[in-house]
């Protein structure tokens, strides 16, 4: 069986114009009791502190008795939320299949997150069933989690319920996450703004979305449109219709809007990916914005390949 990890690691050659060591630079760093070697700054001393952590000669200079401060060295455990339901069998905004891309996603930033030493865990499924790869950090066990994504996600495939797989963690898992997202374009209703104000209070919340092909684009025009959720077949005079092309492309807005606008006010950062080099620039912006900075506010198509396509 072909190994994801190691087309994944090609792909990261080629799409990176930049190192890649930009994403996920360094170590990751938190204040804890006690002592270590990664020495941070000088602070003045106050009752409790070790004698031996006093910096004597910063002490002589200021004339006040300074104690060296220290970083305590912390990997994350990042868990991924993958969508295996029968859309994610169906095919991107660029034309490629979208479970190709929830791989590249979790291949790229579990092999720069595997770098710095985090544990890496999947929860994927559709409606019918899912599944709980647990932490670990070894890279047989990234490469497991993408064979599971790709062995799981086809027509045959239960519909999607992300629902589910979220509510999964929010019962299961109580240890703080880098909690990634992959799914392809929701409808985020008030049940799913609700489940992603607790996640995103106690995890930090990043989403992805991979888009949905266009059928009214006139690049499938020769090609036999099918409609996953029921694999019904859409009519070529339908989707050259003038007017339902209107219809479709103001409510593919609509839903795009209230999606951004409902994690926009859950303070969880959200990037979309159309084709497989979306997925390192796409990452690069998720993880360049600040951390933890807002919090949840209170409640109130490119050319298609030759073949059939498949639309969301």
């Amino acid at each position: 069986m072909p190994s994801h990890v190691v087309r994944v690691q090609k792909a990261l050659k080629l799409w990176a114009r930049r190192p890649t060591r930009l994403l996920l630079e360094g170590e990751h760093k938190s204040y804890f009791a006690g002592r270590s070697l990664d020495f941070d700054d000088l602070r003045e001393y106050v009752a409790g502190d070790d004698v031996k952590d006093i910096d004597w000669m910063g002490t002589a200079r200021s004339g006040k008795v300074l104690v060296r401060r220290y970083r305590a060295l912390r990997h994350h455990n990042v868990v991924f939320v993958v969508d295996c339901g029968r859309n994610m069998a169906a095919l991107s905004g660029g034309g490629e299949r979208k479970a190709d891309l929830a791989i590249d996603l979790v291949g790229a930033l579990g092999l720069i997150a595997q770098r710095q030493g985090d544990n890496l865990g999947l929860v994927a499924g559709d409606s019918r069933h899912y599944s709980y790869l647990p932490l670990r950090a070894t890279p047989a066990h990234l490469e497991q989690m993408l064979q599971f994504i790709d062995g799981h996600t086809s027509l045959e495939s239960a519909p999607s319920d992300l629902y589910a797989q979220l509510m999964f963690v929010a019962r299961t898992i109580r240890r703080r996450l880098f909690l990634v997202v992959v799914a392809d374009e929701l409808a985020l209703d008030s049940a799913h703004e609700l489940l992603l104000r607790r996640l995103a209070a106690q995890h930090e919340l990043l989403w992805v979305t991979v888009t949905d092909a266009d059928p009214t684009a006139a690049g499938w025009a020769d090609h036999r449109v099918v409609e996953v959720r029921d694999l019904s077949h859409l009519p070529p005079f339908l989707r050259d219709d003038p007017q339902l092309r209107r219809e479709f492309a103001a409510a593919a807005a609509a839903r795009r809007a209230h999606s951004d606008t409902v994690l926009k006010r859950l303070g969880v950062r959200h990037e979309r990916v159309d084709s497989e080099g979306d997925v390192l620039p796409a990452l690069g912006r998720l993880l360049a914005r600040p951390r933890g900075g807002a919090r949840p506010s209170p409640a109130p198509g490119a050319p298609p390949q030759a073949g059939e396509a498949h639309h969301a």
